[in-house]
């Protein structure tokens, strides 16, 4: 009988930094324009296209990609900064060149380094709120059992000198009745694994079971300093990390948006235990996005035949201070090039990292001389000819 077992592969997301790598938008936006031009991009045939949410404070970004390349933006996008692939071919149509800056956004305050809220100028009084709401909205349930089973899984040492982990029934997949919906705690890497491969119980409660911890968590948490408490002990708290659980759920949301719930769910651990959940979660976003982005663009046949630069990154958006507007950053992630007079074996198709295209949008001037004025242009508009509009015979 063969009873090797086959290897979990695990998908992780990279490392995404922040700090040093964000570019105030008035900069980004004619670095961009400037490295379409180096790319062989045609001035006067570029058709850009933006994936943002639909928030307010998306809008400046949107107006800049307009005034520097001298169209408004097709729309690449969904709430979250999800991409509507299916839109490919309707932006290929528009343009010979084409050009898509995807992004995700959170909000910061520059004064304390927090990140997740903005203020609303729109809403009387000082307005704080989530700067991104869908995505707010999108992991909220995870939070909320989150913060549940931080208060109700119990370390203790009882009076034979047992360390236990006391959990409640909801939170244990038990082999006849396993964990359906909800927070799923991975026992088997706190718990004392027997001979024969089981994990049993040393006490059984009303809703839930004691368990004697391995010596491995033992000593993972004698390196931290943590030291065990008699009688009832202390719920888990901050102990409850990223590795030591999972979510099996049914997902909340019923819209197109459930692609972003669909981006997040495999990382959530990584996402409600970290310091900064919103943040985090739009950084797994764009990266999420930008593989399902890229394998759409290979596999499909749209932008064949055509110079495209599609790019990826954080939009950081930055309230209004004293008497400075409210802004935004973006952070670059990455970008996928693809050239319209070279072969893909020889490089037409590539992906360019965080690093390197950081350093390659900062090799580009920051000023454009091609961008347009928007107001002379509207003043044009003004002015121009009032045409009979009429209805078809």
């Amino acid at each position: 009988m063969n009873t090797s077992r086959v290897p979990g592969i695990v998908r992780d997301v990279g490392e995404f930094k922040i700090q040093g790598l964000a570019i105030p938008y008035p900069e980004f936006v004619p670095r961009l324009y400037n490295l379409c031009l180096s790319l062989g991009f045609r001035k006067g045939f570029i058709m850009p296209s933006r994936a943002f949410c639909s928030d307010e404070n998306q809008g400046f970004p949107i107006i800049l990609l307009t005034k520097h390349f001298g169209t408004f933006p097709f729309n690449h996008g969904r709430v979250g900064g999800i991409m509507a692939t299916d839109r490919h071919g309707p932006h290929a149509s528009h343009g010979e060149d084409s050009v898509i800056v995807q992004a995700s956004h959170v909000g910061y305050d520059p004064k304390t380094g927090t990140y997740g809220t903005c203020e609303r100028p729109k809403m009387s009084g000082k307005c704080l709120s989530a700067s991104c709401g869908k995505i707010t909205h999108a992991i909220e349930p995870y939070l909320e059992q989150y913060r549940f089973a931080q208060k109700r899984i119990f370390l203790s040492r009882d009076g034979v000198g047992r360390s236990l982990i006391t959990v409640k029934d909801s939170f244990i997949d038990f082999s006849s009745k396993p964990v359906t919906d909800g927070l799923v705690l991975r026992l088997e890497e706190i718990a004392r694994i027997r001979d024969d491969g089981r994990i049993v119980p040393v006490a059984t409660h009303s809703t839930s079971h004691s368990y004697e911890v391995s010596d491995a968590f033992c000593q993972r948490l004698d390196r931290q300093g943590y030291i065990w408490k008699g009688g009832a002990g202390e719920a888990m708290g901050e102990l409850l990390t990223a590795d030591l659980f999972f979510f099996r759920e049914e997902l909340h949301e019923t819209d197109e948006s459930i692609l972003l719930e669909r981006n997040l769910i495999e990382f959530m651990p990584l996402i409600v235990t970290h310091k900064s959940p919103p943040m985090k979660a739009a950084k797994i976003n764009i990266q999420m996005e930008f593989a399902r982005t890229v394998e759409s663009i290979r596999r499909g046949t749209e932008y064949n035949g055509k110079n495209l630069l599609y790019i990826a990154g954080l939009n950081v958006d930055i309230s209004a201070y004293e008497n400075f507007p409210s802004t935004t950053y973006f952070v670059p992630w990455a970008a996928h090039i693809q050239l319209k007079d070279a072969c893909p074996i020889s490089g037409g198709m590539h992906p360019l990292e965080q690093e390197e295209l950081f350093n390659k949008l900062i090799e580009q001037d920051k000023v454009n001389l091609d961008q347009v004025d928007l107001k002379e242009q509207i003043g044009r508009m003004l002015v121009s000819p009032r045409f009979d509009i009429r209805t078809p015979r």
